[in-house]
């Protein structure tokens, strides 16, 4: 039983049904597209991130590549929110739509990011290619649409004919829509 946008429930068997629904797209190997979370939900946890940011609090930068974000767990939301997300949704369909990269998750990072538009010298501007140290990633655009938002894929680090001066798979997500890849794709 799935509760699509609208609330409508649906009931499906298959991968395909959920294709069949727009609920599922598969960009390219190992690359899929799908919603995850509702436009209330999104703009709750927006709210929730400008309180955090406005308090003054201490926050740890989510990782070495963005300064201006936030890790979940530092607003409490790992226990109640993150983990039974992961356990009882993420977990199960990165088992089965990237079998080759995980059999089970067993940890997550959660966290948000912020680019800002204006060159200022002390913003966030562009995420440098990379490869996540995961075995799956799940982006979630929660903020809407905005140029420059896109995130592009070449392919996975091991792949040795991969080519990342050609132009790759740029992906503008929808909000509250997320994308799913192994943690190795470039």
């Amino acid at each position: 039983q799935v509760v699509a946008a609208g609330g409508r429930s649906l009931s499906i068997d298959t991968l395909e049904e959920l294709e069949e629904h727009g609920l599922l797209t598969q960009l390219r190997g190992g690359v899929w597209t799908f919603p995850v979370l509702s436009d209330s939900f999104c703009d709750l946890l927006e709210g929730e991130l400008q309180h955090f940011l406005g308090s003054g609090l201490p926050r740890t930068a989510p990782n070495t590549m963005n300064r201006f974000g936030v890790i979940l767990g530092e607003l409490g939301l790992d226990t109640g929110l993150i983990a039974p997300m992961v356990d009882s949704y993420l977990d199960p369909i990165a088992r089965c739509l990237l079998s080759d990269h995980t059999a089970g998750l067993d940890s997550f990072r959660a966290f948000t990011v912020l680019y800002d538009a204006v060159e200022d010298g002390d913003s966030d501007r562009e995420l440098a290619l990379h490869y996540d140290n995961a075995e799956v990633t799940l982006n979630v655009n929660i903020g809407g649409m905005w140029a420059g938002g896109q995130v592009v894929f070449y392919g996975l680090a091991t792949d040795p004919n991969v080519d990342t001066t050609r132009g790759g798979l740029e992906v503008t997500l929808k909000r509250g829509w997320g994308v799913l890849h192994a943690g190795l794709d470039l």
